[in-house]
């Protein structure tokens, strides 16, 4: 077989197409995470989640948190329990939203106080953002503060 420019133009474009095939079909394969599941509906309610921002900056110290062993552990401070009417805790994992933990709670009418513990063998070590979400008389707070799970 004799080698001409028509063979070579037919070998680089066997090769072209041959080597996009195996990118797509890699690239189709891979999984995707976005930041959140619902990422665009929440850009379009960007206006309400700055009021709900400003609103709870005043409770930005009513979360703290500590670890032990067995239990990465979330109180709340006693002057915002009298004020919660339900909520949720959610353990916000940025790298992959398959490790994220969410928990509702509703308010106890006697609560002294209040703490969460989520077992550390179902958190991964890294970056976690707690993201504390309550309502009171209606109205939406929300306060995440970036954590590391050792």
């Amino acid at each position: 077989m004799k080698f001409n420019w028509g063979t070579g133009i037919f070998l680089f474009l066997l090769l072209f197409l041959l080597g996009s095939a195996v990118f797509i079909t890699f690239a189709v394969r891979q999984q995707v995470n976005l930041v959140h599941k619902d990422y665009y509906e929440q850009g379009v309610d960007y206006t309400e989640q700055m009021r709900v921002r400003s609103r709870s900056k005043a409770y930005g110290n009513a979360l703290k948190t500590s670890s032990n062993e067995r239990f990465f552990i979330v109180d709340i401070d006693d002057s915002l329990i009298s004020r919660i009417d339900s909520g949720t805790i959610h353990m916000f994992r940025p790298s992959d939203y398959t490790k994220d933990i969410k928990t509702s709670f509703q308010a106890k009418s006697s609560a002294d106080e209040m703490h969460f513990e989520f077992d550390k063998n179902a958190l991964i070590n890294g970056r976690y953002i707690l993201k504390f979400s309550w309502y009171a008389e209606g109205i939406r707070y929300e306060i995440n503060r970036p954590v590391n799970v050792q």
